[in-house]
């Protein structure tokens, strides 16, 4: 059981052991009180007159339109339902309670004006197991208000919710399985139910789960690829660390750990700059990674709704501030820079392939084949990188830029969030395959080399013979590349679905 005493108490730690683990929640009575009163300063002012947008008005363009009575009685459900609009395959179930989590900061901090029933509510169904069904095409909203409305109208009884086995069900039955009533909106809460920074932090702890799993393994198989091309580990020398960035240090560890042991000795005295630079390259990489993480805790804990209450508007009085804290640029900027890093560490995973296929670089039979001349070798297998690294590239461009303006353009600027985390995940899904191949190829050139290699590199090599055989002559690669994806997946990447591109 994971106790809240603090809105800070929630950070990615926390939020990881109820998303991913499953860990019970429990807020409080203190911090509960403090909403409260919040909520009654809310009420005040709303009493007093003081127009609130999405309260006492429409939302968008249709803000200028002040509400009668029974339309403020009927907005916060009907905004729900209206804006839930997305299509498709649901996000990963531990993205939608990363997401319920990350909306109590918000609500739990007093400046949405919410009610401490609310907030327990939402804690009920997460422990519950409530987990809504989020569709994963069709983000193109301003903030985070199309995943925010399919998540969060579940607690109405609108919409569907993911079951134990992953099936979508109707929100209303699984209320009604669990003994629930659907909550009963007040004024301002389906509002700050589907504003604010959700889905993008609770998304990125996902991408970055996955992103972070490809790095430890691109690590592993570029220690491989040392070893099978006979690579001097001049550029791996413990030396280049001193004075540099975090993630080449890390790197660099890495590989030297790897390739303990390792009776390989270099082919050439220096070997192609794809081999030389993996500590930049993949370096690079950690150090985006590391900044994503700082990202993401930074927006889980900045406030993010609109309007925002503050206690002090101007002479000590509370007042509503209609603000921009729903967009986050900062972190979409971070994911859109750890996309070209991953990208870059997978085109160089394709180059390191292309050099084991010269026997001028590696000493060994050309392409790799068994019988040159009468065998293609691994060639085949670099010919089938070009196409998903073609399509790393093209993923890698900055989709945060593809933005637009609805609403007669009262909106008309969008984070993309979705959407470019979504790019994130193809270029890992696409980097596995790269990747794998690659492993693929070094095996072979491991059993042309016979010699001592690294610990972590031998590791590998027995990973991969305990399902494939040594190739002796030319066979189909695609069984053998279905065979090891399968099983590279199950080892490395057991959280990714690797089937979809959300």
């Amino acid at each position: 059981m994971i106790h809240i005493k603090s809105s800070s108490d929630i950070n990615s730690g926390t939020i990881t052991a109820v998303a991913y683990e499953r860990e019970r929640l429990e807020i409080a009575p203190d911090l509960l009180a403090a909403v409260d009163q919040s909520r009654e300063t809310f009420n005040a002012l709303i009493d007093s007159g003081v127009a609130c947008y999405g309260v006492t008005t429409g939302l968008g363009k249709m803000s200028t339109t002040n509400l009668s009575d029974e339309a403020r009685d009927d907005i916060s459900k009907n905004m729900m339902m209206a804006r839930a609009v997305a299509f498709g395959a649901a996000l990963p179930r531990p993205v939608a309670r990363a997401m319920m989590m990350i909306r109590l900061v918000n609500f739990l901090s007093g400046q949405d004006g919410v009610s401490s029933q609310l907030c327990r509510y939402i804690v009920s169904r997460l422990n519950d197991d409530f987990d809504p069904f989020i569709p994963s095409q069709g983000h193109g909203f301003a903030a985070d208000g199309t995943p925010n409305a399919h998540c969060f109208q579940t607690l109405i009884g609108e919409g569907r919710v993911l079951d134990d086995r992953g099936a979508s069900i109707s929100a209303a039955i699984a209320l009604s399985e669990r003994d629930q009533m659907p909550y009963e909106l007040a004024p301002k809460e389906g509002l700050a139910l589907i504003n604010g920074i959700t889905a993008l932090p609770a998304y990125a702890i996902y991408a970055h789960r996955q992103a972070s799993a490809l790095h430890r393994f691109s690590n592993r198989v570029a220690a491989l690829s040392m070893d099978a091309i006979a690579s001097p580990k001049d550029s791996i020398h413990p030396a280049l660390g001193i004075g540099a960035s975090a993630g080449v240090s890390t790197v660099i560890d890495d590989l030297n750990k790897y390739l303990r042991g390792s009776t390989v000795q270099p082919y050439k005295l220096q070997a192609a700059v794809s081999l030389r630079i993996i500590p930049q390259v993949h370096g690079a990489h950690a150090d985006a990674l590391d900044q994503v993480q700082s990202g993401i805790e930074q927006t889980i804990q900045t406030f993010s709704g609109n309007p925002m209450l503050v206690n002090d508007g101007g002479e000590g009085a509370p007042a509503l501030l209609s603000v921009g804290s729903f967009h986050n640029q900062f972190l979409v900027n971070l994911i859109e820079y750890l996309a070209i890093s991953t990208a870059h560490v997978i085109c160089l995973s394709e180059r390191r392939l292309h050099r084991m296929m010269d026997e001028n670089q590696t000493g060994l039979n050309p392409q790799l084949a068994p019988r040159p001349g009468l065998d293609a070798g691994m060639v085949v297998a670099h010919k089938a990188c070009i196409d998903l690294t073609a399509r790393v590239r093209m993923a890698a461009q900055p989709l945060s830029l593809m933005t637009s303006e609805t609403s007669g353009g009262q909106e008309d600027y969008m984070s993309m969030a979705v959407p470019v985390i979504q790019r994130l995940l193809e270029i890992v899904r696409l980097g596995v395959a790269v990747l794998t191949y690659e492993t693929l190829a070094g095996c072979v050139a491991l059993d042309q080399r016979q010699a001592v290699f690294g610990a972590g590199v031998t590791e590998l090599y027995d990973f991969v013979r305990a399902h494939i055989p040594p190739l002796d002559k030319d066979r189909s690669p695609g069984e053998d590349f279905e065979i090891i994806h399968h099983q590279i997946c199950g080892e490395y990447f057991a959280e990714l679905d690797l089937g979809s591109q959300t």
